[in-house]
Order: C-alpha cells, then structure tokens, then sequence
C-alpha cells in the first residue's frame, strides 16, 4: 500500500508541476495549446474507438468539462509514471539518474506530436494544425515539465534501491 501511495503522490506531484508551468507560460503568451474541452472530446473519441478524425473542433460530440479533462489528464500522467517506474524496476536501474525520468518525460511528446495531433486532424506534430495553438511548441514545453516533475519525484519521493 505505501508503495501504492508513494507513486500516487509522485504521479501528481510531476503531472502538477507540468500543469504549474504549463499555466506560467500560457500566462507568458509562449505556449497555447488545444483547448482542454477538445482534448478531452479527442480522449473520448478515441475511447470509443475513433481515433483519427478529420478535426476535432467540428466532428461530432461536444468538449468536456474542464473537471472532466483533469481527471483524463491526471489517469495519463499516473500511467506514464507508472510505466516508467515498472520500466526502470524492470530494467534495474538503481539508483536513478537524475536524466533518465527527464528524458522519459521530454519523450512522452510524441504521444500528442505523433498520436493526439494527427488524430485531431492537426497532422504529424500539429504542423497542420491552428497556427494560434502552437501545438508543437506547447507539446515539447509541456512534457519538458513532466520530465522535470518526473525528476523531483524519482530524486526525492521514489528510491529504487539497487
């Protein structure tokens, strides 16, 4: 159970760091992103099994509550933790060097920049999307700061012992 909880505490921890940052820069005018209603309307697209659509601003279906986004984006963000943690349990490493859980975390943008944005009908790292979103932009400064978060956890909150 503490193990449970000590992931938990580090999933959320790493994901409020990225969604602190991710807040200071949109306040900064240097990222913008998808509006979270249409991620989330994406995410449950995708559920259902589609996908790809041909823009998720006029498919079908409405966004979602920002409440509603949050918790999608909270259970992401502990899966990606998760992975993480088992990958490195797997492969055992211990101790955890500070570059590894940040380097995972900058790689986890290709899940919007090969994933997400081409299923939104933005194309391959959102080069056909809005040019007001900053997709790109906003996917490698958004996940630089999970990686960090990702860091402050695995270096003060997760010991992997060797």
């Amino acid at each position: 159970m503490k193990l449970v909880l000590t992931l938990f505490s580090a999933s959320v921890l790493s994901i409020m760091i990225m969604d602190i940052s991710s807040g200071l820069l949109r306040g900064a005018g240097i990222i913008a992103g998808v509006p979270p209603g249409l991620v989330g309307k994406w995410l449950e697209s995708a559920i259902k099994g589609k996908i790809f659509l041909n823009d998720i601003r006029t498919s079908a279906g409405e966004p979602v509550s920002l409440r509603k986004f949050l918790l999608y984006h909270y259970v992401i963000g502990t899966i990606l933790t998760l992975v993480l943690y088992t990958t490195l349990i797997v492969l055992k490493v211990a101790p955890v060097p500070w570059w590894v859980p940040f380097s995972f975390g900058i790689a986890t943008t290709l899940i919007p920049a090969l994933l997400m944005f081409p299923g939104m009908g933005f194309g391959v790292l959102g080069l056909k999307g809005p040019s007001e979103y900053l997709l790109l932009r906003t996917a490698v400064l958004n996940h630089l700061a999970f990686g960090l978060g990702l860091t402050v956890a695995f270096q003060w909150i997760i010991k992997i012992k060797g």
